[in-house]
């Protein structure tokens, strides 16, 4: 079967599990080993309720930050203010202080505590 890439889009872990997901069950659970382990993976990195994923890639985005940062945001959930700067590598510049700290008490209010 030959597969052509008709566009791509970073997103969030969350976000590519629950497309494997009903992927696999569109086929019925009858998936590749690559999609299996990916599966695996996803759920063993996935940090996040996929909904709310869903709606902080939304909020992200109203702050105008590339599809690249967001998706890194919400694979990491950063606690910290200083650990969400160091994601901003993809921005032109670095939002302010107030941003930055709206952004992890978003993360912190809909994701919780990350465990260490």
């Amino acid at each position: 079967m030959v597969y052509e890439v008709l566009e791509f889009h970073d997103i969030p872990h969350a976000v590519a599990k629950k497309l494997l997901e009903k992927y696999s069950q569109k086929l019925g659970g009858n998936v590749s080993e690559l999609a299996r382990v990916v599966m695996e993976y996803l759920d063993k990195v996935v940090r996040c309720n996929e909904n709310d994923v869903e709606e902080l890639y939304n909020e992200l985005k109203k702050y105008g930050f590339k599809e690249v940062t967001t998706s890194m945001i919400l694979n990491i959930i950063p606690q910290s203010i200083d650990e969400l700067r160091t994601l901003m590598v993809f921005e032109e510049s670095i939002p302010d202080e107030n941003v930055l700290k709206n952004v992890v008490d978003m993360i912190n209010e809909r994701c919780g505590k990350r465990e260490e």
